[in-house]
């Protein structure tokens, strides 16, 4: 049996409307579905060393995973909550979703699967074991129950411009990278990275990112879009004499980079944007957030997932195909809503 282990936020998304665009085969594989909405860059590495490390001890050869890693924002913390607070949510089993485990024709059969990996609670908190962890400057505190846990992430966000600086961020980011990166090499275990969107370049001195300004989304508002060069702007390894050592030890072979002659690292959002246009945007998109005028394309915007076969094809596919086999894949009505997050719409017990 072959293991694919996916994992990112909530651009992390390959496998999840898979089924709608290919039957599968009859290949013995199964995918590992890690992804959770709100995530960074830390959960990610966490998520894939935890799963890993489970298959590896139920004696899985690490020759039979292969990982694929959807890097997401920077600024995006993954903080273990304390355990005396969270007793209560590790048992509310009503608001815990486990880890999508899908079949060779990607449809859903974690609850027959031996292995338990990562639990999400109310999409955005992650249980391991006994563990709690989220990303609580994006939590919802109406999700949580334990009044003490409030006061925590309360106080914990107040104080998080002094311990968690810009600086800190992008050196934790990168960080994180190469820890998963030596984590996969040390065990022989293929892999593949990609990126949600742009956070290697496109920096302003103040660490702000070109892709989520004002000057961005007025570019991404025109009927067709091109996006600007960024040759002019910082890359993220500029800003720390600790940021470009560890830039200069990531192999970027591994990585999945949507390339043109104005930027060299894009990821999802700029494959999206000028390969697929507003469409993709507006058919991944809730009906309520579609604007009356102009288009909801933006960086972060989600487009349809019929977007991530393409790029599966155009840069995974080759690399995987002696890994999984052969898959056919038929794009008929790709922007259909059905077609569209369908792993929970259609989920085949």
């Amino acid at each position: 049996m072959k293991y694919i282990i996916n994992t990112g936020c909530s651009y992390g998304v390959m496998f999840m409307s898979f089924k709608e665009f290919t039957k599968g085969n009859n290949n013995n594989f199964r995918v590992i579905d890690l992804h959770c909405d709100s995530t960074g860059a830390d959960y990610a590495k966490r998520s894939v060393i935890y799963a890993v490390s489970k298959l590896i001890e139920s004696g899985v050869s690490p020759n039979d995973i292969y990982v694929i890693t959807e890097w997401s924002q920077p600024n995006r913390l993954h903080i273990e909550l304390p355990q005396e607070f969270c007793n209560e949510l590790i048992s509310d089993t009503n608001y815990i979703e486990k880890t999508f485990v899908l079949n060779n024709t990607f449809n859903r059969i974690e609850d027959t699967f031996p292995i338990k990996f990562v639990d999400k609670y109310k999409s955005l908190t992650t249980i391991f074991d006994d563990r709690v962890y989220a990303n609580i400057e994006h939590s919802d505190l109406e999700s949580f129950e334990n009044k003490n846990l409030h006061y925590y992430i309360k106080e914990f966000n107040k104080n998080s411009p002094i311990n968690n600086k810009p600086i800190d961020r992008l050196e934790n980011y990168l960080s994180n990278i190469l820890d998963l990166q030596s984590f996969l090499k040390s065990n022989g275990i293929q892999y593949s990275f990609f990126l949600m969107n742009n956070t290697f370049e496109g920096y302003y001195d103040n660490f702000s990112n070109f892709s989520y300004t004002e000057e961005t989304r007025n570019t991404v508002q025109k009927d067709e879009i091109t996006l600007p060069s960024l040759k002019s702007f910082n890359h993220i390894k500029d800003f720390s004499s600790y940021l470009n050592q560890v830039w200069n030890l990531i192999d970027l072979t591994n990585f999945h980079f949507y390339k043109t002659n104005n930027f060299d690292f894009g990821g999802i959002d700029e494959y999206t944007m000028e390969k697929f246009g507003h469409i993709a945007f507006t058919a991944g998109a809730n009906p309520w957030d579609i604007p009356e005028d102009g288009y909801v394309t933006s960086f972060g915007a989600h487009p349809h997932e019929s977007v991530y076969l393409n790029f599966f094809i155009d840069y995974i596919y080759d690399k995987i195909k002696p890994f999984i086999g052969e898959l056919e894949f038929d794009f008929t009505d790709r922007w259909s809503p059905k077609k569209h997050n369908s792993i929970r719409q259609n989920y085949d017990y």
